[in-house]
């Protein structure tokens, strides 16, 4: 028995003596496979710890993607405005020598403009868009001011009451309405998340202000931009997980509205249809859009030369304005208007890759939204000059004669490139 007690006694000691022994040894190999070909310390998962190095690496590539966004998008943009101002400087020169105002008289307005824009560009980028987003239903109020003083003492030019004279310069209210109202559309679908669902937080408050913006815009009258401004407001609602029913109702309603409008007035209907069949009113309706086509198969695809146009001695009206697309088609060919075209199909491939990469649903609405406006007025001034879609007065954005359109344009190119510096890498 003592011998056997001995024996017990002994066990524990051993295995004790056995596991100091092997102690070292499990140590020894821990940190043997931690080390890696360098002698660096890794985890125990194999993955190399991060370092400074690899952190600073990481924040480059970030930062390096992120302005690769606002490349994609402010390339295109400045490409399109020397575009614009090259040919509102050729498109206008007849008509500033009409009115004894010389040649310049447009480019020097239109660069002035840029100017203008580009300060607005440059303040954008660095607002957070956070922020204007709160501001936003101040500027929707504005805007609403301003449209109903365009009906008691706006200025009347080809029929249309659309314009505030301010001194020797007119103000377009209805570009300030179009891209607040976008900016706030996102900020509340933002906010209310999936309350959206429900039809009445559709409704009130971004429907009633809409509707609001629709009438005061329709009176003047402006329905190439009511319509451009409704397109915009039922995307964001499409992006915004809305149902299918409600987006049914919703645009449905609109549709009817928009043709008991377009029929209530003959000049407005002939005007509507003239594009189908513009030969049945070559003195009347369809006389611009026969005038485009005139230009833009004179270019055929090298076009006749920068300065050469022949159709904007007033035998096109609204050259360096609506029509400008026409001038282009005939001064630089088909090569031209196709080089307009990759430029806007380039900036609104930017500005997708901003909304899918921002970094909440107010940069991914904001993007959306403001992107489908640029895009949107492009495709409805493009269609409508080549005949494909009604004429409704739309500028080309960053082309087209026109102080208004061309700060709202490059101040939402601004609010884009900030969204794009906050983007997820």
């Amino acid at each position: 028995m003592p011998a056997g007690n001995a024996v017990r006694k002994e066990r524990p000691a051993t295995r004790a003596s056995a596991g100091r022994a092997q102690a070292p040894s499990r140590g020894k190999g821990s940190a043997a496979a931690g080390r890696g070909s360098r002698g660096r310390l890794q985890p125990a998962g194999g993955k190399p710890a991060s370092s400074p190095r690899a952190g600073a690496k990481a924040k480059a590539k970030a930062k390096a993607s992120r302005a690769e966004l606002s490349y994609f998008i402010m390339l295109p943009t400045l490409a399109l405005l020397l575009i614009g101002l090259v040919m509102v400087f050729s498109a206008g020169s007849v008509m500033g020598m009409g009115q004894g105002a010389g040649g310049y008289k447009y480019f020097y307005m239109q660069f002035g403009w840029a100017v203008i824009g580009f300060g607005l560009m440059a303040f954008f980028t660095r607002f957070d868009y956070h922020k204007l987003g709160k501001l936003s239903l101040a500027g929707v109020l504005l805007s609403l001011g301003l449209l109903g003083m365009v009906l008691a003492i706006g200025t009347e030019i080809g029929g249309a009451r659309r314009w505030i004279a301010v001194g020797p310069l007119t103000l377009q209210p209805t570009e300030l309405a179009k891209v607040t109202l976008v900016v706030f559309t996102a900020y509340v679908l933002a906010v209310k998340g999936k309350k959206t669902r429900k039809l009445s937080h559709l409704l009130f408050p971004v429907g009633l202000f809409l509707a609001a913006d629709v009438v005061l815009m329709m009176l003047q009258p402006d329905m190439g931009s009511t319509l451009v401004l409704c397109f915009c407001i039922m995307l964001l609602f499409g992006v915004a997980d809305t149902k299918p029913g409600h987006l049914l109702a919703l645009g449905g309603g609109g549709a009817a509205l928009a043709l008991v409008f377009a029929f209530s007035a003959s000049y407005r209907r002939a005007r509507l249809f003239s594009f189908i069949n513009p030969w049945k009113s070559p003195r009347g309706a369809g006389y611009q859009v026969i005038q485009s086509y005139i230009a833009l198969g004179s270019g055929r695809v090298r076009g006749l030369g920068l300065g050469m146009s022949r159709q904007k001695f007033l035998y096109l009206p609204n050259a360096h304005t609506d029509f400008i697309f026409a001038i282009i088609g005939e001064e630089l060919g088909l090569i031209g208007t196709l080089v307009v075209v990759v430029l806007i199909g380039l900036l609104a491939v930017g500005g997708m890759r901003v909304a899918r990469r921002a970094p909440d649903d107010m940069g991914r609405f904001l993007a959306i939204g403001l992107t489908a406006l640029i895009v949107i007025q492009a495709i409805v001034n493009m269609g409508g000059v080549t005949g494909l879609l009604p004429i409704t007065g739309v500028p080309l954005p960053f082309v087209s004669a026109g102080g208004s359109s061309l700060v709202v344009c490059m101040a939402s190119i601004g609010i884009l490139v900030n969204i794009s510096r906050q983007c997820r890498a």
